[in-house]
């Protein structure tokens, strides 16, 4: 997963800390309606821990593990979720542990053999395993601001990443679905949102320079948009699998 660490630098870790769409309980109220809390949850690939306090709806107690030991300083406290660093695809816990594992965004920096058979390794017979992601369509507010998307550049990043293609004998299919939803957001966490990657963060710093970029690009969205509100549209991706030992 160190291809995670160094998608993100201090500045857009810092807008990424301060807004992630509340989106996350959503796509698990889907599959998980009317849910009782199971004893013990694993968010996969955290982040800030707005997916592992997700989770904890679902789940008495919630273990958040990410990659970069940044990230973990800066997640979002929460008296059902702890949290820890995960070094080198393992996963410090007892077989058999959890009730319910998520990726939350992460499995496409995560995938490998290596790590699904450590997820079913502390995994308890049942247990779920839900990869799941939102992508926020971002193209009509770039144009609003009249910043130039290099669309002959296409990414390979996979919204929809599941454990296909990786031996899965011990999983099977639940569920897997796409659904479009509204976000409604605020001029403050747009800003936040839009400079949370370094991608779109260079894309604006070269339309507005980068000097108070952050408090720029506010005044900028409040005078083309005309109000402290808008709607987004999203795309959310779910797949989840049952863990058969």
């Amino acid at each position: 997963m160190s291809k995670m660490i160094k998608d993100y630098d201090q500045i857009t870790a810092f807008h990424y800390a301060s807004y992630r769409p509340l989106l996350h309980t959503k796509i698990l109220e889907r599959y998980l309606p009317n849910h009782e809390k199971v004893d013990l949850g694993l968010d996969i690939g955290c982040g800030t821990g707005q997916s592992a306090i997700s989770l904890s709806a679902f789940c008495k107690k919630v273990i958040g593990v990410d990659p970069s030991q940044e990230m973990i300083q800066k997640s979002i406290g929460h008296p059902s979720v702890t949290y820890q660093t995960m070094k080198n695809n393992v996963l410090d816990f007892n077989d058999d542990s959890f009730d319910i594992i998520t990726f939350a965004g992460s499995l496409f920096y995560a995938k490998s053999q290596e790590i699904l058979d450590e997820s079913i390794r502390v995994s308890k017979t049942n247990a779920k395993v839900i990869a799941y992601d939102f992508e926020i369509l971002l193209s009509p507010i770039f144009k609003l601001l009249g910043v130039v998307e290099e669309t002959h550049i296409a990414s390979n990043y996979n919204h929809e990443e599941n454990f296909t293609g990786l031996q899965t004998a011990a999983i099977t299919l639940d569920e897997q679905y796409k659904q479009a939803i509204d976000l409604e957001i605020t001029i403050t966490d747009l800003a936040h949102l839009l400079l949370s990657s370094k991608e779109d963060y260079a894309k604006l710093s070269n339309t507005y320079g980068p000097e108070n970029l952050f408090e720029l690009l506010i005044q900028q969205l409040q005078n083309k948009l005309e109000s402290e509100n808008t709607t987004l549209k999203a795309n959310t991706y779910l797949t989840a699998y049952t863990v058969m030992k």
